[in-house]
């Protein structure tokens, strides 16, 4: 490294007292003279080096005053110069090694009394920074930039640190969280990467480097129309969507499947003895042995989790479940009707029959468009697509299909994770708005089922190739046993105490005095926090050459427009 991070021009100060985790010190140069302001050196949220002689440790300065003895030193006296004593607290960050040129996890000896204090230039920063986690000829994203003074140098960091063990974007509306998942994804896509991205409002549909939008809704245009096939759907998301009483309506649904498989497994060579009409297994009177016997026949048909059968019989199917198990007087067939069990079962039948025909659950049920599957694979093995959004924002919020789509679609990019389709082709999947849909359950008091898919995702999809982007404003929404598996943080403006507390007692990294800077970052700026990163980094996030649509209400051209439609009527 050519440039030295101790640099006599930027000598600041003198340390008087050494902690555990901070240092104070002399900050002489600090105060602002008059017609002298500029030349200050010394502010709060400056990046400093002591000078240990064999080491030098990076610290960050939190806090500059004067002795309470000297407060009236600085106010203004006619033709008397100010000469207060500044000094500041320092917190200790990392330790620099190999020969003051990378960066080291923290403090590997602690600084003397006398010991010197100097500015951190931006370049020398972004050196070290850079060298302490890339690697020579490796690709690195620049996500960012760090400001010193009038200075901004860019930060490069290689996907391993950024995605490798999953990523965090938090930040309070309008801190720049929508930009820095934007940068991210134009990132990935000029480095050759691949990567899926969950849109709930719509908002980046129309940024550059998408290569193809998924929509659950016919119409839109730029858009490929698809639903997800509910024969990939599990018997546990069935369960949550229909919602039947443990005691008497789900025994009957986990019966009503099993048999609508088997008529499925069977189809057009029905053994003898096994009466199936208008794809119905009928079983009111009819012989036990035939039905047990094709049951055990086609066993591995039965015993998949999903849902290979028409579920348009379903309700029709519950109802013929509902009977006794044997005759009166023959064992050797199915009783009669169980009127008792049919009555108790009638209204998940109806719910069924409403849920399954509704307008809101065409994306399951109905065939629109192209198999969302299909698609996926198709995105999956093309060489020259890069990144797919599927896109939410016509996605109803009845009956939580939102919720459950969004499920449902993790779960399956899961099952072929597990299968090991992305241990040479790692994939990133971004969710935005991660708050609405991680520890979330679908259910009544009668019954409901965790939607976990994404925090399964995140527990156990490094291994597999599948990792996770989680972009938020509601950090304290997000299940603690999932913030847990977030490996790279890069935190944005956050106001609510709770969300900084939350974000603070995730990642050991990020302690009470780094965390006092989080609700004074400026839009766009961010502090990076990652266990791959020898220090919580406070970046300018690079502004993405294509930003998605995060406009609010436009109040103004709405407004105006309707005053000038007044003016017109008027005259």
């Amino acid at each position: 490294m050519t440039l030295s991070p101790v640099d006599p021009d930027r000598y600041i100060g003198t340390v008087t007292l050494v902690t555990a985790s901070q240092v104070q010190a002399n900050l002489p140069h600090a105060s602002a003279h008059p017609e002298r302001r500029a030349l200050a050196k010394g502010t709060v949220g400056d990046f400093v080096f002591v000078d240990c002689e064999r080491t030098k440790l990076l610290g960050r300065i939190i806090e500059v005053k004067i002795p309470d003895g000297e407060r009236l030193s600085v106010e203004p006296h006619l033709g008397r110069s100010l000469n207060p004593n500044p000094i500041g607290r320092i917190q200790l960050l990392a330790t620099l090694t190999d020969g003051d040129t990378q960066l080291a996890r923290g403090i590997n000896s602690y600084p003397k009394i006398g010991d010197g204090v100097f500015l951190a230039g931006a370049e020398v920063l972004a050196l070290i920074i850079g060298k302490s986690a890339t690697r020579p000829n490796e690709i690195s994203l620049e996500i960012g930039a760090i400001e010193a003074g009038d200075r901004r140098v860019g930060v490069q960091l290689p996907p391993e640190k950024l995605f490798g063990r999953h990523c965090g974007v938090f930040g309070a509306t309008g801190g720049g969280k929508s930009w820095t998942v934007a940068s991210l994804i134009e990132n990935i896509k000029k480095h050759g990467g691949k990567a899926i991205v969950f849109d709930p409002t719509g908002e980046f549909c129309d940024i550059e480097g998408i290569d193809t939008v998924f929509a659950f809704e016919g119409g839109i245009s730029n858009t490929t129309q698809v639903h997800f096939p509910y024969e990939e759907v599990t018997e546990d998301d069935l369960f949550s969507l229909f919602r039947p009483s443990g005691q008497s309506q789900g025994p009957k649904l986990r019966d009503a499947i099993k048999s609508l498989k088997l008529a499925r497994a069977v189809a057009g060579s029905a053994p003898a003895g096994l009466f199936i009409t208008n794809g119905i297994v009928e079983k009111a009177g009819r012989a036990r042995a035939p039905y047990f016997a094709a049951v055990t026949a086609n066993a591995a048909s039965l015993h998949s989790p999903k849902c290979s059968f028409d579920i348009q019989n379903l309700a029709e199917q519950i109802k013929s479940e509902c009977v006794f198990g044997s005759a009166f007087n023959n064992a050797n067939n199915f009783g009669d009707t169980d009127k008792n069990s049919l009555s108790y079962c009638e209204t998940l039948s109806s719910r069924i029959s409403t849920l399954t025909n509704s307008r809101e659950l065409e994306c399951l049920f109905r065939a629109g468009g192209a198999s969302l599957v299909n698609e996926l694979e198709a995105f999956l093995a093309d060489a020259e697509r890069d990144i797919a959004l599927i896109s939410f924002k016509e996605v109803r919020f009845e009956h939580n299909t939102r919720e459950l789509l969004l499920n449902i679609i993790g779960r399956y990019l899961l099952g072929i994770a597990r299968e090991g389709r992305f241990r040479d082709a790692p994939i990133v999947v971004f969710l935005d708005e991660a708050h609405q849909f991680l520890g979330r359950a679908a259910g009544d008091e009668y019954g409901s089922v965790k939607l976990e898919a994404f925090g399964l995702i995140a527990k156990e999809g490094r291994k597999y190739g599948l990792t996770t982007v989680l972009a938020t404003q509601r950090p304290r929404d997000i299940p603690q046993d999932v913030l847990s598996q977030l490996g790279t943080l890069i935190v944005h403006r956050l106001t609510n105490e709770q969300d900084r507390t939350t974000v603070e007692h995730a990642c050991g990294d990020l302690d009470r005095a780094a965390a006092q800077f989080i609700p004074m970052l400026a839009p766009g700026e961010a502090i990076i926090i990652g266990p791959d990163l020898p220090t919580p980094l406070p970046l300018r996030i690079a502004r993405p050459k294509s930003p998605p649509d995060s406009k609010g209400p436009q109040f103004q051209n709405h407004w105006n427009d309707r005053l000038k439609a007044k003016c017109k009527c008027d005259k």
